[in-house]
């Protein structure tokens, strides 16, 4: 008798582990379950695509703008525009923004390095102050919203008859007639630089 209560408690206890193991393993698998089950089931995320679309047709993101000869008097019916559309065709809303790789001024090349200098902002500071002609980078992205938005980059110059400086408009004007004179082929201006589209929070 007494052997028989010892087999039935080595019975129980072997019972008793093995139960509480495939209770472990139970919950580890279910755990795994659960776990795949919640990865599965993200949330959506949302696509992005913007087009970049010059005036010919082509896609850009990478842009060179040329403009040929320059003189005083270039107002609004003979100023130089380039524009560039932009299609959001994702689904999320778009902010527009540009960095300036390098800017040749006849003659003078002025190469963009954002860490030690001259910046975009700088560059940006140079052709509004230093000249008396006028190059304007602006972004229209009012209407860049998800789907079916459309923005725009408009980048122009105008060089009034009296920019009020006639100092400046003297010095500019025979260096731009001397350099038209010397390279007839050659760009007076000439901009590279990157457009961007930047993913817009709701």
């Amino acid at each position: 008798m007494h052997k028989f209560i010892k087999i039935i408690k080595k019975i129980k206890i072997k019972n008793i582990l093995i139960l509480i193991l495939l209770l472990i393993f139970n919950t580890y698998a279910w755990f795994i379950y659960a776990t795949r089950v919640n990865t599965e089931i993200t949330a959506h995320v949302s696509s992005w695509n913007v087009e970049f679309v010059g005036a010919e047709g082509e896609a850009i993101t990478n842009l060179s703008v040329e403009i040929g000869r320059i003189y005083p008097g270039m107002e609004e019916d003979k100023k130089f525009k380039k524009i560039v559309e932009v299609h959001n065709k994702g689904e999320t809303k778009a902010q527009l923004g540009f960095e300036i790789k390098s800017l040749f001024i006849m003659g003078e090349t002025f190469n963009v390095n954002e860490i030690d200098g001259p910046t975009t902002q700088d560059i940006i500071d140079k052709i509004n102050t230093e000249y008396p002609f006028k190059i304007k980078i602006e972004t229209d992205d009012e209407q860049l919203k998800n789907g079916t938005g459309h923005g725009k980059f408009i980048i122009s110059l105008e060089w009034p008859f009296e920019s009020g400086d006639d100092e400046a408009d003297t010095y500019w004007g025979n260096k731009a007639y001397e350099f038209y004179s010397l390279y007839p082929e050659e760009s007076s201006i000439k901009i590279d630089m990157v457009l961007k589209a930047i993913q817009k929070a709701e």
